[in-house]
């Protein structure tokens, strides 16, 4: 008895995975993805144009409006946590990932409480459809 469920849940475990692998590029849910990914400005494979997940890519235009809010964001969730005076400058460089959500790595130009400038690297993690952002990490560049 045990073995026949067993037998049958994995059956229909597969039978879920081949519907999903199968399920055409342009169905909605598929077709939603994809317009999401595109306007987050997705690097493509260079042989079939399809998206390429998981891997790093510089950001494109790093005074975009976007990236600079980022930028923003992260040094003032930083000076929350650490009350060191920061303030904001520019972004200076940065790369992009596509994980379940969006990891952006950014070298930012920020001035200390000394009046020193200083570039920094911060991590900022984002899921826009569950309003989550969170800085993973920020420190000075070595």
């Amino acid at each position: 008895m045990r073995t026949s469920f067993l037998l049958l849940l994995v059956m229909g475990v597969v039978a879920v995975i081949q519907a999903a692998a199968t399920r055409p590029l342009d169905h909605p849910r598929i077709q939603g993805l994809r317009e999401r990914a595109e306007a987050e400005h997705v690097k493509r494979r260079p042989n079939d144009g399809t998206i390429m997940f998981g891997g790093l890519r510089p950001l494109k235009i790093i005074d975009h409006p976007r990236i600079k809010e980022l930028g923003e964001w992260a040094v003032a969730e930083h000076v929350k946590r650490a009350n060191d005076g920061l303030k904001f400058g520019r972004v200076v460089s940065g790369e992009d990932q596509i994980v379940a959500g969006m990891n952006y790595f950014l070298l930012i130009q920020a001035i200390n409480g000394d009046g020193e400038n200083g570039i920094y690297k911060a991590w900022v993690y984002e899921q826009s459809w569950t309003n989550t952002r969170k800085l993973v990490t920020f420190g000075p560049t070595n």
